[in-house]
């Protein structure tokens, strides 16, 4: 008689308990319920991301240190970096505001690319990577060198009317930097890490009688029932705690979502810059910003800068709220509309980082003291703080509860 090789998984977002053959690991596996990804088939092993990761440390500090641009001013060129940028911030006075894109761009980078790096070691010298992982999967939402990127090329357009620009060669690292870790992204699957070091943690038999549950850290399906000394429930695997009540995610949600509600009303009423151009100053905010781009006649950049810093940010706080009312009120709404909606505040919360990153750049380009001035605005500390509270809101949000009340409809 033929073995059954198949196991069950309890998947992340609807909480369905699917049968899944273990004949292939190369195939991708889908929820027939809601589509998500139950086993990556495309993924690399950890040797082929552990190399890449290599690299990536590798071409970081060309990337971040050195010049990504400059202008020529009166015949001085002026150079801007990534670093460049941070430090000129900071030392200006605006040190909540550095830290904030010192963060995204070159802490939380070079993190994910190293705990990569570590987490092959500890297979090297036998040792297990249990906090590593568990790092590993809370870091990668806060590299955003895509987004410098794009902030490269916004800061191009809205400096290029004040002097001429050029690009420095180091642009070619920054730019395959941040491809590699956008590849680093796709390719590297956490959870078949987490099987490979704990293999003792087997996969559920089909035939198994008692109910499964499902840890949301590791993805670790399981059926035993373990307590702490509080009488808590942890995952057997990673030793998350999984007791936390639908109660207290709501709230963490509301008061995330609250506070940077709070702080989107200064963000977009105070200038988030000024710039000084001979003996003229400009101040702008964000929607002035969007304008400017407009009256410069470059469309295209005024229209990512207006969904990045305007459309982003306020359709993800009214989406955030109609999904948390619809959680209150038990709205029996199409769910997948509503999980689309999820997805979508999940993509592009991080993108409301641009203007942060833009007015890094233009404080390295544009120096004090000279013909032309530049210098950070009151809202910019008030939009970083926003990006980050809508952030932590969304990810607390669990797709979950949404299905429990479609499920409550059928």
């Amino acid at each position: 008689m033929k073995q059954d090789s198949s196991y069950l998984q309890c998947c992340k977002e609807c909480n369905s308990v699917i049968k899944i053959a273990n004949s292939d690991q190369n195939h991708t596996a889908y929820c027939p319920n809601c589509d998500e990804i139950l086993q990556q088939g495309s993924s690399w092993s950890l040797t082929r991301c552990t190399i890449l990761a290599i690299a990536i440390l590798i071409l970081l500090p060309f990337g971040l240190s050195f010049p990504l641009m400059n202008i020529d001013l009166l015949g001085v060129p002026i150079y801007a970096s990534v670093w460049g940028g941070v430090w000129k911030m900071a030392t200006s006075g605006y040190a909540i505001t550095a830290f904030m894109v010192l963060f995204c761009s070159v802490i939380m980078p070079v993190a994910f690319a190293s705990l990569v790096v570590l987490i092959a070691l500890q297979r090297l010298i036998k040792q297990r990577p249990h906090y590593s992982l568990l790092l590993l999967s809370k870091a990668q939402q806060w590299v955003m060198l895509d987004v410098y990127l794009v902030a490269l090329g916004v800061a191009a357009f809205k400096v290029r009317e004040y002097a001429q620009l050029h690009f420095d060669i180091y642009l070619s690292a920054f730019l395959i930097t941040a491809v590699s870790m956008t590849l680093l992204f796709i390719k590297i699957d956490l959870k078949r890490m987490w099987q490979e070091f704990y293999p003792e943690y087997h996969n559920v038999s089909p035939d198994c009688s008692s109910d499964v549950q499902l840890c949301s850290v590791c993805e670790y399906t399981f059926a035993e029932q373990i307590m702490d000394k509080k009488g808590q429930l942890r995952c057997p695997r990673c030793e998350s705690n999984l007791s936390v009540s639908e109660k207290v995610k709501l709230q963490r949600v509301w008061a995330t979502l609250i506070a940077g509600t709070i702080m989107m009303i200064p963000a977009n009423i105070l200038p988030i810059s000024s710039t000084l151009f001979a003996g003229s100053i400009s101040a702008d905010s964000l929607i002035s910003g969007v304008m400017l781009f407009i009256d410069m006649g470059s469309y295209a950049v005024a229209a990512i800068v207006f969904i990045a810093s305007i459309f982003v940010p306020f359709s993800k706080v009214a989406i955030i709220f109609y999904l948390l009312l619809a959680i209150r009120y038990r709205w029996k709404h199409n769910i997948h509309r509503q999980l689309k909606l999820l997805h979508y505040v999940h993509f592009v919360g991080r993108w409301s980082m641009l203007d942060l990153f833009v007015l890094a750049l233009m404080m390295s380009l544009v120096e004090r003291g000279q013909i032309i001035s530049f210098s950070v605005g009151g809202a910019a500390v008030f939009f970083g703080s926003a990006v980050f509270l809508t952030m932590i809101s969304s990810s607390n949000l669990d797709a979950k509860m949404l299905w429990d009340i479609h499920k409550e409809k059928k």
